[in-house]
Parts: C-alpha cells; sequence; structure tokens
C-alpha cells in the first residue's frame, strides 16, 4: 500500500522544457528519500487561462527573450543538451498526456515513459501529437504500446484529464512542473533544493 504521507504530486506539462530539465533529479531524489511520485498531467489551455498565465504565443517580447535565455542557462548548467527551438513544440498535449493516465490505470510506473516523451520533444526531433510515435515511445520503455494508444482513446480519459486540470487548478497549481508536498508547493525546477530539504526534514 502507497504511504500516502510519502507522497510528491509532479504536476507537469508533457512538453514543458523545465519539466523535461528537472523530472530526472526528482525522481532520483524521491527514491533518495523514499518518497514515490504521482503524477499528474496537465493541459495548458486549461490551466493558464484559470490561473492568470498567458501561452508562449501570446507572452510578451521580452518574457520569450528572457525564456530562451534562461534555457540556454539551465542546459549548459544541467548538460542537458536540447535543441531551443524544436520542431515539434508546441503540440497538443491531451494525446501524449492520456497515454500517461492510460499507463497508470493499468499500474505501470510512469517515469521513464514520462521523461521520454520530454526527450522526444526537445532532443529527438518527434511529434508526441502522433499516435504512432507515441505507440513507439510507450513500446520503447518496456510497456505495450498498441494496448496502451487503444485504451487512451477511451472518453473516460478526456474525463480524467479534465479532472487532473481542475483537481491542479484547487491546489493552487499555476505553472510546470509544480511539485507539491502536502500543503506546500514549490514551483519550478529550479526549487527542487528547496524540495529536498522539505524531504529532509520531513
Amino acid at each position: 500500500m502507497t504511504d500516502t504521507t510519502k507522497t510528491i504530486d509532479y504536476y507537469f506539462s508533457v512538453f514543458s522544457p523545465w519539466a523535461f530539465f528537472g523530472d530526472a533529479r526528482l525522481r532520483a531524489m524521491a527514491a533518495k528519500h523514499g518518497y514515490s511520485v504521482q503524477y499528474h498531467p496537465q493541459l495548458s489551455p486549461v490551466l493558464f487561462p484559470a490561473t492568470g498565465g498567458l501561452a508562449l504565443k501570446d507572452r510578451a517580447a521580452p518574457r520569450k527573450a528572457y525564456r530562451m535565455a534562461e534555457l540556454e542557462r539551465w542546459r549548459k548548467h544541467l548538460g542537458i543538451d536540447i535543441n531551443l527551438t524544436p520542431k515539434f513544440f508546441p503540440v497538443p498535449e491531451a494525446p501524449a498526456s492520456k497515454l500517461i493516465l492510460a499507463a497508470l490505470a493499468a499500474g505501470h510506473d510512469v517515469g521513464e515513459l514520462v521523461h521520454a516523451l520530454g526527450r522526444a520533444t526537445w532532443v529527438e526531433e518527434r511529434d508526441i501529437s502522433d499516435a504512432a510515435t507515441l505507440r513507439a515511445i510507450a513500446t520503447a520503455c518496456g510497456f505495450d504500446g498498441e494496448t496502451l494508444i487503444t485504451a487512451s482513446a477511451d472518453e473516460s480519459f478526456d474525463k480524467a484529464l479534465a479532472d487532473e486540470a481542475q483537481a491542479a487548478i484547487d491546489r493552487g497549481v499555476f505553472g510546470y512542473p509544480t511539485y507539491a508536498v502536502g500543503d506546500e508547493l514549490f514551483w519550478g525546477q529550479d526549487r527542487l533544493d528547496f524540495l529536498e530539504r522539505k524531504l529532509q526534514n520531513a
């Protein structure tokens, strides 16, 4: 049985570069301190308008420029060689997000799948809204990709994804990635040090 007192809730977009930068460190940190990670994929067109955020295309030019500068800084700092302007970004988040939810419903550990989806966008120039691409990624992660693709097409996962968005909004989540332990939120992969202090002192 999962110890809910030792759980990190992880709110993310499948194509967030910041989530991609942080999720391997998150998993290592959780394992080190005996925590489980609960994955909550989100839809930006739902979360952002409800919490005062803007889609990247709608942000002011200085904000876009600073985002690129920060991506470059973190790319160098972490040694993760992402493409700053990937071919397939942005794409609809729902197909990959529903694939993750279908994998969770089947009882799978989705950590590697989530990371592989981020890598597909930011390193491999693959379209994670494409069913064949998702099938291949899931299969490469050791799952039955065809079964998961078929399952994720069920309308129940549309509702599950909407429920995830509302639960995140209700909890005060407004951006990606957000890590939550109990009542405390940590927004951004640059807050992982603070999250670890929380885990150490819990």
